[in-house]
């Protein structure tokens, strides 16, 4: 069978497939470039994140564990790429047992035994050609990016003395829009003026302008929303969330640019019309939110 077509030889649509095509469908199959379906696309989802982020408990949990679970496919497909056969149910099972520990503590002793089930039958589930390669990715899928994601679930879940519901919920918004910002701000000012790449080993399109960029309109936006709207954070503190979320979201992105490199992959899929898949676009926030969050809690001291 001749790659890209159906048995029937049809062929499939690369920009929408099948799970999200209703949800895509009118960015799917408009006839615009792929730049306009890429802002389409962030424009359809946006709001239905930052919606059930309001909704908070096992609802924004079950979309954080959601994306996780597809960045976690799509980094076991990149693994097989390298002869790495990871158990992709085990991982999906410690990944969203992860995730559920922010909503329900209580629920320990169940990833516990998820875990050690694994541990002990690993031997006998796990094929013996690259058993260390697969027994290792499997372990790394629940952790990045599902585990990693499940971070702003435990924000949300924050009640303190200082930090109501509402003011939960302002932290997880800001943190998600300043490394949103982050990212959009570095492709677009890279793409437009960036001329000195920033590792091009690594990631060829990425610029030092790019970078530059991407901090300048996270300040901004974070200065925004302490101004308008998210009065638990002092000014210091905003300062501080930017720079770690103007500059480790970049890191984000460049770690998964080199697994992709590694395995020779372009787009980690394309579950996201013009934006490629939730690896793509969640790269940054795997790695950028978690720092944040640790920031809020070991160093702001609001938790």
């Amino acid at each position: 069978m001749r790659r890209g077509r159906t048995r029937r030889g049809r062929r499939r649509d690369p920009v929408c497939p099948r799970p999200l095509r209703i949800l895509f469908s009118p960015v799917c199959f408009l006839p615009v470039s792929n730049n306009l379906r890429r802002v389409v696309t962030a424009l359809l989802a946006a709001p239905v994140v930052l919606g059930m982020a309001y909704w908070g408990g096992w609802v924004f949990a079950a979309l954080v564990a959601g994306i996780g679970l597809l960045g976690q496919r799509e980094l076991y497909r990149m693994a097989r790429r390298t002869g790495a056969h990871p158990h992709a149910v085990a991982g999906y099972c410690l990944g969203a047992c992860v995730v559920a520990l922010f909503v329900a503590p209580g629920l320990w002793p169940l990833a516990a035994a998820v875990l050690l089930v694994f541990l002990a039958a690993a031997p006998l589930v796990v094929p013996p050609a690259q058993f260390l390669s697969s027994f290792t990715a499997t372990l790394a899928g629940a952790v990045y990016p599902t585990a990693l994601l499940g971070s702003l679930v435990g924000l949300r879940q924050v009640r303190s003395a200082t930090v109501t519901d509402t003011e939960a919920f302002q932290l997880v918004v800001f943190v998600l829009l300043v490394v949103w910002a982050t990212d959009v701000a570095a492709f677009y000012v890279g793409r437009t003026v960036g001329t000195h790449a920033l590792a091009p080993t690594i990631s060829p399109n990425k610029t030092w302008e790019g970078t530059l960029g991407g901090f300048g309109v996270a300040l901004l936006v974070g200065g925004l929303l302490k101004m308008l709207w998210v009065s638990v954070l002092s000014w210091p503190h905003v300062a501080a969330l930017v720079l770690i979320g103007g500059g480790v979201s970049q890191l984000g992105d460049l770690l998964e640019s080199r697994l992709k490199r590694s395995t020779g992959t372009d787009d980690s899929s394309h579950v996201l019309p013009g934006h490629g898949g939730m690896l793509d676009r969640f790269d940054a926030m795997a790695v950028a939110a978690p720092l944040m969050v640790l920031y809020l809690h070991g160093v702001a001291g609001l938790f």
